[in-house]
């Protein structure tokens, strides 16, 4: 068990993009000391093997365990993986069966209804009588307000109390 924390350790601290140096300042050793717990000539005190767990966030078996059990050990994360790629694949299937049953003109027309809507609720950017963005003074494309937050809401509310009450004074008659 000890014998795989070298390799584990140099493992972890790769996956991590960590060079020794850094690995042995965070852990507070120097970096032979990294150096040496690696190729398996030196191991941790308890103090530092806390600090390799919590710098790595490792379980024991990441620390000690053999190739072997570590790969049984991940496991449950590959399978977790599969089951969320397989709804995804599912829904590609699905997706798949909906565009087979309509006509190129028909998938045409809902992509042109849905960027319509879509810009009611996202910022557009400024074109200038080119369509070039239009930029700021960082360089930065202008952006126009979301058409949707510059509705006239009360307004609107107000117009559909005052349509409500035209129509129940008719109903009324």
């Amino acid at each position: 068990m000890i014998e795989n924390f070298g390799g584990n350790v140099a493992r972890l601290r790769k996956e991590m993009g960590l060079s020794q140096t850094e690995l042995a300042e965070k852990i507070g050793v120097q970096k032979q000391t990294i150096s040496n717990i690696e190729r398996g000539i030196r191991y941790p005190t308890f103090e530092s093997l806390e600090k390799f767990a919590t710098v790595f966030h490792a379980t024991p078996i990441q620390l000690f365990g053999s190739p072997k059990e570590i790969a049984v050990s991940e496991t449950t994360v590959i399978l977790d993986r599969i089951d969320e790629y397989d709804q995804k694949v599912q829904n590609l299937f699905t997706l798949a069966k909906i565009l087979n049953s309509h006509t190129v003109k028909e998938i045409d027309e809902v992509a042109e209804k849905l960027a319509f809507i879509q810009r009611f609720f996202t910022p557009q950017m400024r074109l200038d009588e080119d369509g070039n963005p239009i930029l700021d003074r960082h360089g930065k494309p202008e952006m126009k307000p979301v058409f949707f937050d510059n509705l006239p809401f009360e307004e609107i509310e107000k117009t559909a109390k005052d349509l409500a009450f035209i129509q129940e004074a008719q109903q009324n008659k």
